[in-house]
């Protein structure tokens, strides 16, 4: 009896001992596992790396470029020689289009039997000015930016009376006045059609 009790001590010390070991097996097992992870993570970070690709986006806006002047027409009647004169109530120029314009001008034709040219007052000779402000300038003469190129079709600036050229945003507007400085003296008598043409441009 006793020998078997010793027996069934013995066996139960190999079964502790046994599972003992395997629990070290275990251990080192899943402490090989956690170093393996850990080094494939190094790896993974130590090696690592990135790219880039880029995309470019072009893109223009559809602008209209458009404006009105109203009135479109002056009408100075009979004038004296040798004076100066021009309208009274301003023209309204307004930006009607998409896109921010600057404005030249310039004398384009001038109709008659007898045409006068465009030039500094002379015998059938006359001078055109235009301002684009809020109100008529108190001195015509006091900035030459003021008058057209004496050459017909040639633009220049349409500028204020401190030589600012116009510009204007989309609906915005500017009064617009003219001056006309008579010939000094005429060979006839002919009715002047002077066309004016104002044009704005996208920068």
């Amino acid at each position: 009896m006793e020998t078997r009790i010793e027996n069934c001590k013995l066996q139960n010390a190999r079964c502790k001992n046994s599972k003992e070991k395997e629990v070290i097996r275990m251990k080192r097992l899943i402490g090989l596992g956690l170093a393996i992870l850990l080094v494939c993570g190094l790896s993974v970070v130590s090696f690592a790396g990135e790219t880039t690709r880029d995309v470019t986006i072009t893109v223009a806006p559809v602008v209209e470029e458009a404006f009105t002047i109203v009135p479109n027409t002056i009408d100075l009647g009979t004038v004296d020689v040798n004076t100066s004169t021009g309208n009274v109530t301003a023209l309204v120029i307004t930006s009607t289009g998409t896109v921010t314009l600057t404005f030249e001008k310039t004398v384009w034709s001038i109709t008659a039997t007898n045409p006068w040219t465009l030039g500094a007052p002379a015998k059938d000779v006359f001078m055109l000015k235009a301002a684009a402000q809020a109100s008529v300038p108190g001195d015509w003469d006091t900035e030459s930016a003021l008058e057209f190129d004496t050459t017909t079709t040639t633009y220049n600036n349409l500028t204020d009376d401190a030589a600012g050229q116009l510009s204007l945003d989309k609906g915005a507007n500017q009064n617009l006045w003219f001056m006309l400085d008579m010939p000094t003296s005429v060979g006839h008598g002919d009715s002047q059609e002077i066309l004016v043409r104002i044009k704005g441009t996208s920068s």
